[in-house]
This record gives C-alpha cells, structure tokens and sequence, in this order.
C-alpha cells in the first residue's frame, strides 16, 4: 500500500512539474515580448529626451532599454552619447559592446575607433581603423583618420594613404594640405613639387592645385617657375587676387622691388581687397625698409594712394613714420597732428606727436599738444614725461616737476624721468631733493652721463667740489670725448682759477665740437679771461653774447673783459642788462654800485 501511495505522489509531483515547466515557458515568452516593448518605448523616449538636449536622462533610459533588451544599435546609441559628454571611459564600454554585438558594423567600428583616439589609445585606434579598410578599403573617412594616425611614426604609410585618397576622390584640400605638411616635415621637398606638378597637369582647371603648387615654388625659393605657373594662371583667372599677390611676393623675393610694388599697387586700388589687408602691405614694405631703403619710398607710395580714398589715422601715423625716416620732421609732425585729430582716443599717436615735437626742439608745441593729452590721458606715463621735459625746456619748472613726478608714479625707476626731475629741482634751488633723485638714477645705471654730469654740477654749485670734481671725471672715464662733461669741468675749473691750461683743453675740445655753442664760447672766453688774454676773452665772449642775447651769465662775463680792456663805460651798460635779466645775482648788482659811483 505504501508503493502505490508513494508511486501516486510521485506521478502527481512529476504531472505538476511539467505543468510548472509549461506554464514558466510560456511566461517567459510573454514576458520576453513585453520586455521588447517596454525597450523599444524607452528607447523612442530617450530619443526625444535627447533631441530635447537632456542628455543625461535620455542615457539613463537608453541604458534602462539596453538592459531590458541588448542589442548593437542601442549600445552604439549610448555609446554615442556618453562621447559627446566627453565620458571616455563609458563611451567605450558601450561602443565595444555594439561592437561584439554586431562586428562588422562600419558605422559603429568608426564610433570605436574615435572614441580610442580620443583616449590617446593610438595603438587600438589604428587596429579598429585597419579593420574597417580591410572591411571597406574605399572608406575615405577611415582612411584619412588612419593617416593622421600614421603621420607621427609612420609618415611614408601616411603619405601612401593620402595619395590613395586623392585616386579615390580627387584632389581634396584637406588632403592635399596633410600630403605637403608630412612631406615638408620629412623633407621630401622636390618630391612633393614632382607630384602635384603631375596632378595639376591631370587637373589644369583647378585653381586650388595650381595656388597650392605655386606656394610650394615660392617655399623652395624657385621663384622664376612660380612666375611661369601665375602667368598660366591668370590667363584664365585675371582678376585673382591671390594670384596678384603671389606675383608680389615672388618680384620681391626675386629682389625686383619695383615689380613687387607694381603688382601690390593692383591691390592696393581694389575695392574688394580689406582696408586692414591694404595696410598690412603698406606696412611689409616700411618694415623691410629697415633693411633695403628703397622699400621707404614704396611705402610712402601706397599709403599715400590709401591717404587719398581714407581718413584713417593710421595711414596717417605711417606716413608720419615715414617722414621721419626721411628726417622731415615738419611733414611728419603735420602727420601726426592730423592723426592725433582723428584718433583722439589714441594715446599712442598723442604721445609720438609729442616725442616728433620734442625731438625737433619745438617745445611750445609740443606743451600745446601734450598740454591737451595729459587732459584726455592723465595716467599715461610716456605724455606726462614729454610734457615735463617740454616744461623744462621752455623754464617753467615748477610745473615740469609736477608732470615728471606723474610720470614717476606710474614708472617710479624711469632713468629719464629721474635725471629731468633732478635738473628742474636744481633749477629751483632745491638741490638736496634734487640730489635724492639723482642718487636714485645712478643706482640704476651708475655709468649714466647726464645724471652724473647734473649730480655734479649741483655739488659744484654748493662748493663741494671734491665730489663734483670726482664725478666729472669719472664720467670722463666713461666717455672721455664727451663735450658736455668737458666744458662743464673746464669751466669748473675757470672759476675757481686752477688748472686753467688743463681747463682750456678741454674747452678747445667742446668747441671744435660745437662751433656755435654759446655755453661753450663762454668757458673758452672765461678761461681766456682768467689767463689774462681779456681782448681774446672779448672776442669769443661776444660771440657767445650774439648767439643768446637774453644770458645773464654770458653778458656779465663779456662785461668783466670790456671792464679789464679799460672801457669801464661799455662793462656797466653790459653789468646793468645781465641784473636785469637776472636780479637775483648780487655779485653784479655791487660791481654796478662800485664801479658807478
């Protein structure tokens, strides 16, 4: 009873399983089908989500579709999406699962290989690629993308690429561009002439090979077959600018300047060429002017041709430039005054205004003009110090000081600046304030000339002339053809009265120099004096006198020699116009008292 009952259990356990068996198989089937479903549902609102721009919850839902249904397209999808967001590493997981899901799919090999260059994983790019080729072997797109690849360790194979390319597809820009820049880095020059003189005889129509190999002539200096190639050219193409140009290029680098100039003149008078193009020649030629002069007067040539259709301020300061390298410092400063007019916003132009005037000594219009710079550009240092050196010329050093301690806030170690400032304090008798920024200077440039030849004069002028006499000559040592500090150690010594022969040397020396310098003809006619040779003394004392009329100091010693001639009448009309001009000197107000009397 017992066998039956258990034989009866299991015969039910074995009929109930195998209705278990048939009921799961048929779930799974059902549930595979929704799953399929509910997949292709999530992957249409991934879609939309991603056409939306939200990336991040459409690659959620594609993974969520991925997972309920695995296949290439869906993989290659999240693949795709996780490389735009630069998620590397994602997207090449994704990318080799489409992959092996579906292996010879180009669309997704070419994603793979993308993404591994992308990684800087070389080696796996180049093999994906390789197997797209072998695939595929006319894939222009995997052939280009091997070759740029090849380019770096296998340039020949590169080269080969970009020639089979060019077979397929004809001669394609880009191409053609990677071709001549891995030949020029391997230096296969000629080689490179040699093949697109071939495809250009194949393809004699395309303008791009023909510039292309008209570049490569004018690179490897073989300027007279660019010449020919141009002319070709422009049998057909007249009016190409960038055929002019390279018959420009090609004159001047032949040395036929004139030639060059003719062909940029074409240019230059065409409406469709950019006014910032046009300059730019304009310029090339001023700055080879440095080194062939007669590239000045092309210049000059095309920015006056500009000058006539234009009222740009700087055709205007090119043509100042010029100007001054012509030394026309009058036409050069009518240049600037017009740019400056026009680019009123432009300190620049303000300040090399300011610099032409100062240059050419023209220091009341170069504080009319700087006087209305330092307006608009308070804080420019190169306006403020020209207004100040300006000042200081003209004697108005109370508001030089002014501008040059501007200009020191903005560059407080300006060597200029320094030693101006120093002079102007001299000037106004504040020497030991002058002294301060002097001693400043020569810290920074202790072989400084005309900081050490101030420095010096203002300890001579308090009698320390230990040190001012230390200074002269060490500034001799410098440069001891100096005439300034020459006549400045001369006529130290003329007035204390020692070492007057030596004293009169270096005169001699300042004046052979310089003629017509007034301050000069002073020492040497003070020194004279001083010897005792008072009629030469007159002689050159007057001299000086004629040249500035207005010296206190020069009348006054002209005034000494009449008085040591014997023409005591002359010495105190002259002694009287020197305190005049300057009354602050008592020592020729009690000759006037002693001698009037």
């Amino acid at each position: 009873m017992k066998k039956i009952l258990i034989l009866f259990i299991t015969l039910f356990i074995v009929s109930c399983s195998k209705e278990i068996v048939n009921n799961q198989e048929k779930e799974n089937q059902l549930n595979s089908i929704d799953k399929k479903k509910v997949a292709q549902e999530l992957f249409i609102d991934a879609s939309i989500l991603e056409a939306q721009g939200d990336y991040n919850k459409a690659i959620e839902k594609y993974i969520e579709a991925n997972k309920l249904d695995p296949q290439a397209g869906i993989a290659f999808t999240i693949a795709k999406n996780f490389y735009k967001q630069n998620k590397l590493s994602l997207a090449l997981d994704y990318a080799n699962e489409a992959v092996n899901i579906s292996p010879n799919n180009i669309e997704y090999l070419t994603l793979l290989a993308e993404i591994y260059n992308a990684s800087k994983i070389q080696d796996s790019s180049t093999a994906v690629y390789e197997k797209i080729i072998k695939i595929d072997s006319t894939n222009v797109n995997a052939l280009f993308n091997l070759a740029e690849i090849y380019e770096s360790k296998r340039p020949k194979e590169a080269i080969n690429l970009y020639k089979k390319i060019i077979q397929q597809v004809g001669p394609e820009w880009n191409v053609l561009i990677r071709l001549v820049d891995v030949n020029d880095r391997l230096g296969n020059t000629e080689e490179t002439i040699k093949y697109f003189e071939d495809i250009t005889s194949v393809n004699p129509s395309d303008l791009n090979l023909q510039k292309m190999l008209i570049d490569l002539y004018l690179k490897t200096k073989n300027y007279d077959k660019a010449l020919k190639k141009i002319d070709e050219a422009l049998i057909s193409y007249p009016d190409d600018l960038n055929l002019i140009e390279y018959k420009a290029i090609a004159f001047a680098n032949k040395g036929d300047i004139k030639s060059s100039a003719n062909e940029y003149l074409k240019l230059i008078v065409n409406k469709e060429i950019p006014f910032d193009r046009k300059i730019a020649v304009g310029l090339s030629f001023l700055v080879q002017s440095q080194k062939d002069s007669t590239n000045l007067d092309i210049a000059k040539n095309i920015f006056e041709v500009l000058d006539k259709d234009s009222t740009d301020w700087q055709v205007k300061a090119y043509l100042g430039e010029i100007a001054i390298r012509k030394n026309q410092d009058s036409t050069a400063i009518k240049y600037f005054k017009e740019a400056s007019k026009i680019a009123e916003w432009n300190s620049q132009v303000w300040a090399r205004l300011g610099g032409l005037l100062f240059d050419s000594r023209k220091y009341d219009d170069a504080i009319y003009f700087m006087k209305q710079a330092v307006e608009k550009f308070p804080n420019d240092f190169t306006i403020n110090l020209i207004y100040g050196l300006s000042l200081s010329q003209k004697g108005d050093h109370e508001n030089a000081v002014e501008f040059l301690n501007r200009a020191l806030r903005i560059n407080p170690n300006d060597l200029t600046a320094l030693g101006a400032i120093g002079y102007s304090l001299n000037q106004l008798k504040k020497d030991d304030e002058a002294l301060s920024y002097l001693t400043k200077a020569l810290k920074q440039d202790p072989n400084n000339l005309q900081v050490l030849s101030i420095k010096a004069l203002i300890h001579e002028n308090k009698k320390e002339f230990e040190i001012s006499d230390s200074l002269y000559l060490r500034a001799l040592k410098i440069d001891s053809a100096n005439v300034l500090i020459l006549n400045n150690l001369a006529y130290s010594y003329a007035e204390r009265g020692i070492k007057l022969n030596e004293a009169l040397k270096m005169s001699q020396k300042s004046l052979e120099a310089e003629p017509n310098n007034a301050s000069y003809l002073d020492t040497f006619g003070w020194i004279q004096y001083k010897l005792g040779n008072y009629k030469l003394a007159k002689e050159y004392l007057e001299k000086a006198v004629e040249i500035e009329s207005n010296n206190s100091t020069l009348i006054d010693h002209l005034g000494d020699s009449y008085f040591k001639l014997g023409d005591k009448k002359k010495s105190l009309e002259l002694w009287k116009k020197a305190f005049e001009l300057d009354k602050s000197k008592n020592e020729i107000q009690l000759k006037i008292q002693k001698e009037g009397m």
